[in-house]
């Protein structure tokens, strides 16, 4: 039986960190995920925690998974293990068999499963935390309760600090459908025979219409969002086909994708997260490219007139340097996590991004000079060095502290068990 607890201690542990780990590099991928779930239980109203759902949500998957996998206060961790995946077998178990959403989410970005398989593996992972839960009297503790605890307040600050630096920045993974190296020309072409129509969304006294950009509603109506519905061809995760068009509504993303050279895109899906500094960097971003003619496209998920009052007030010499063009939500969260963030794309193949306000105006002059491709590898080539050392410090982290862990304890343990049966009793006296 020993062998068996191990077994499932570490193969619901490490499956665990990992999940945790995947959803922490891309904390806004999770909070979408979770707008997805709501959207299947009609949640929508909850939208605005989809955010502080998913950290809590990823902070509370990693730990418990560091938890199992290391030992820590097994007694409580091995109840709150198996309260957890108890009720996410019963949604995947649901999920597998309305299918309201596609994927799960479970891993992120990174490995998607179907519906199907994401409720088998957790029948698995049930398995494993019914036996660590039956059996939980029979792990030994690797420490004194608090210094167990200080192990799990290391991994939290941990956790916490990666999801505010990908929070802050962009993840330092990307799985994304738009991660460095994406033909964006050869994934319109697949989708050519795909048809949409764009519509937004405005609300009047508790009630929403959709409008389209020719025909929009008077200035009583409140802006809530942009929706692309697809009107023919297949069904596929709207993100894919990342369409977009000017203030008119004429559909300009073949055209400008597929001219020759460096293009350099703003996304902006949360225009209120754009002040004067950022927007200020933007402009100063428009007038370097300017020197070097080329031109700045900002692409807004957000309504023509919210874009456009975020960008009145701009200098007027780059005003002619820029053009906005408006997606959909989903489009522009996927082509890049920040709101504000900068994708350089060559000859329709996305190249780098830039999170918000840290744009390469310095040494912009060295980028342009650099070959494309070879930016690209060395960006997968940092994405794959960062994915390798950070999962190697947290499992050796892990390993090593409760191996040592374990040995001192063990000692201090016998050491006062001697002392205990050396000590002489009141009979032994007489």
């Amino acid at each position: 039986m020993k062998l068996i607890r191990a077994i499932c201690r570490f193969g619901f542990g490490i499956l665990f960190v990992l999940s945790g780990f995947l959803k922490a590099i891309d904390p806004i991928g999770t909070a979408l995920k979770i707008k997805e779930y709501m959207g299947a239980f009609h949640m929508d109203f909850m939208d605005f925690t989809s955010i502080p759902l998913a950290l809590i949500l990823t902070s509370a998957e990693f730990l418990v998974g560091v938890a199992i996998l290391k030992g820590l206060r097994i007694q409580l961790f091995s109840k709150v293990a198996l309260g957890f995946i108890s009720f996410f077998t019963l949604l995947t178990l649901w999920i597998a068999l309305s299918n309201p959403i596609s994927d799960c989410g479970c891993f992120g970005e990174a490995l998607h499963l179907s519906n199907k398989a994401t409720f088998i593996k957790n029948l698995f992972l049930l398995a494993a935390a019914l036996i660590i839960f039956f059996q939980r009297r029979k792990f030994h503790p690797i420490a004194v309760p608090k210094v167990e605890w200080g192990y799990i307040g290391l991994y939290t600050v941990l956790i916490v600090v990666l999801q505010g630096y990908s929070l802050r920045n962009i993840p330092q993974i990307d799985f994304g459908i738009y991660k460095p190296g994406t033909d964006l020309i050869a994934t319109q072409q697949a989708f050519q025979e795909r048809e949409y129509e764009v519509t937004l969304i405005y609300s009047k006294d508790g009630k929403e219409e959709s409008f389209t950009i020719e025909n929009l509603p008077d200035s009583t109506w409140t802006f809530v969002d942009t929706r692309t519905v697809l009107v023919n061809g297949t069904e596929e995760d709207s993100s894919v086909d990342f369409s977009f068009m000017d203030a008119q509504g004429n559909p300009v993303g073949k055209e400008i994708l597929e001219k020759d050279g460096p293009l350099f895109f703003i996304s902006i899906y949360n225009v209120r997260m754009l002040n004067g500094k950022t927007v200020k960097k933007i402009m100063d971003l428009a007038d370097t490219l300017l020197a070097h003619n080329l031109k700045l496209y900002i692409i807004s998920s957000n309504s023509a007139e919210d874009t456009e009052n975020a960008f009145e007030h701009a200098d007027s010499s780059s005003q002619h340097n820029y053009q906005i063009l408006y997606s959909d939500y989903k489009a522009v969260i996927s082509f890049n996590r920040s709101s504000g963030g900068l994708t350089y794309v060559n000859n329709g193949i996305i190249v780098k991004k830039w999170a918000r306000g840290n744009y390469p105006i310095s040494h912009l002059d060295n980028i342009l000079k650099q070959d494309p491709e070879v930016i690209t590898a060395i960006t997968q080539i940092d994405e794959r060095l960062f994915a390798e050392i950070s999962l190697f410090v947290i499992f050796f982290l892990i390993v090593i502290i409760r191996f040592f862990s374990k040995i001192i304890y063990n000692k201090r343990f016998a050491k006062l068990t001697h002392i205990h049966l050396e000590k002489p009793t009141s009979s032994d006296s007489q």
